[in-house]
């Protein structure tokens, strides 16, 4: 039964990706959520069939059924990885539900972070919320997690003094480690610089010259092994 369980919610995050896709495209004109998904082409309705994540996407081979213009492969991307995000949460239980919430909204800020090499810190207010409802926890930390805690915030701090990091990756860091701990926050940031490096080393062989790339989506990539992980 496990397998069924951890489809199910393979599912129900493949949903979430997909509305925060549509969040992020349609956040500056603010309709994503009592209207409709349309073709971004045609702007032709969509029907329930047309909406269902990944499935829909591979059935009309990724192309508009009303227009036939190709639908960008970016977003059946964000539903496969936006999928793994949730698999492990345990929707009946209201700590879970609260870390989907969190989850959801740094899913927001990698999303926008990539289309646009930078997120609006509104979208992940959820979860400074909850880091700030979990940061009691504080008092409790043994000398080890202040350890882990204290070297790597003065390091970001330094790299946002110099510019070499933005506020918003330092902010993220701030709300892993108040919601979770310190150690996984760690965790998340080596993932995510290993994606990172990854993405520099294809970039610098694939093309001549390299660009700037996004930080956050790969920490969302090292948030979801970490999540795996645990």
């Amino acid at each position: 039964m496990e397998w069924i369980f951890k489809l199910t919610n393979y599912l129900i995050g493949t949903c979430l990706a997909s509305h925060a896709a549509l969040i992020c495209d349609r956040w500056d004109d603010g309709n994503f959520i009592f209207t409709r998904s349309r073709c971004s082409f045609c702007h032709t309705e969509l029907c329930l069939l047309d909406e269902l994540p990944i499935f829909s996407y591979f059935w009309l081979h990724g192309k508009c059924r009303y227009c036939h213009n190709f639908i960008p492969p970016k977003l059946v991307v964000i539903e496969i990885i936006g999928g793994f995000a949730f698999i492990s949460f345990d929707f009946s239980k209201l700590l879970d539900i609260l870390t989907a919430i969190f989850v959801f909204s740094l899913l927001l800020a990698a999303i926008c972070d990539y289309d646009q090499m930078e997120f609006y810190l509104i979208m992940i207010l959820p979860a400074v919320i909850l880091a700030l409802w979990q940061s009691p926890k504080i008092f409790s930390y043994q000398l080890f997690d202040f350890i882990q805690l204290i070297p790597v915030l003065i390091i970001l701090i330094y790299y946002n003094l110099t510019k070499k990091l933005g506020f918003g990756d330092f902010l993220i860091y701030l709300t892993l480690a108040l919601y979770f701990n310190p150690e996984f926050a760690n965790h998340v940031f080596l993932f995510g610089a290993l994606f990172s490096l990854t993405h520099f080393w294809l970039d610098e062989t694939l093309r001549s010259t390299t660009s700037a790339t996004a930080f956050v989506p790969d920490i969302f990539l090292g948030l979801i092994v970490q999540l795996l992980l645990r």
